[in-house]
């Protein structure tokens, strides 16, 4: 036949049953080979014997078996071939895929917005702390960045934005209020 199907639709699989089964099985092959479709074991596109069949629905409606071969040549997606998917189960993979990626970029663009928003208004510690100029102190400011800091993390933090590096009673309320800030 060898017409064009780029507009084909993959409806099905299946397979005819191995000769082998016959040797072991006789009335189960026979059966399985009874219920195959007129037409099963030979490629409607290029006329070849086949073992497993991909069903289609061409231009004009019909329905056709092509081997896996002429089904890849005629435009047929290779996975839906390799997974035995039909054309729908394609497209609903496809969506849900879509749906995944729209919800990760949605959660993603969200937890951006809390960075920057984290970032603006902890901008004069994050500043303090990277003048400091060491790795470890550049790894609070990050995590500052992202949420609260434990309140170890928060001790380090009022030391490296104190005066002194100590609590006492001078800066005790001021150390307390950085404390408190990184936090919450």
């Amino acid at each position: 036949m060898n017409t064009p199907l780029r507009t084909a639709r993959v409806v099905g699989f299946f397979s005819i049953p191995s000769a082998s089964m016959s040797e072991h099985n006789p009335e189960g092959y026979m059966s399985l080979v009874r219920a195959l479709p007129a037409g099963a074991g030979c490629c409607s596109q290029c006329g070849m014997g086949i073992t497993h069949h991909t069903v289609i629905v061409d231009e004009k409606g019909v329905r056709r078996f092509v081997g896996s071969d002429c089904a890849e040549k005629i435009g047929v997606d290779s996975d839906s071939i390799k997974y035995r998917l039909t054309t729908e189960q394609v497209e609903a993979r496809t969506a849900a895929r879509k749906a995944r990626n729209d919800e990760w970029n949605r959660e993603v663009a969200e937890r951006e917005a809390k960075v920057a928003e984290r970032k603006e208004r902890f901008s004069d510690i994050l500043a303090l702390l990277e003048a400091q100029g060491s790795d470890f102190h550049s790894s609070l400011a990050e995590q500052l960045s992202q949420g609260p800091l434990s309140w170890k993390q928060a001790r380090f933090v009022a030391k490296a934005t104190s005066d002194t590096g100590r609590r006492n009673k001078r800066n005790a309320a001021a150390w307390d209020g950085v404390e408190e800030r990184v936090q919450g």
